[in-house]
């Protein structure tokens, strides 16, 4: 019984210092997108994110698992 109630609290533990970690983390609000390439777009020519500033631009990342 004590060990399956140390269990517990030891996973409590983990799971509060998770999200402790996100919740500290710097928000990524009025920062420059990083570098991303497209090698294959719809019209099948390369995009570079340089080659889009000042557009408005929405990434969709989807799967299907």
């Amino acid at each position: 019984m004590k060990v399956i109630r140390l269990l517990v609290m030891l996973g409590l533990v983990v799971v509060v210092g998770m999200q402790l970690r996100v919740c500290f983390r710097r928000p990524m609000t009025q920062m420059p997108a990083p570098e991303l390439s497209a090698s294959r777009w719809f019209n099948g020519e390369a995009v570079q994110m340089q080659s889009l500033r000042g557009k408005l631009v929405l990434l969709d990342f989807w799967a299907v698992w």
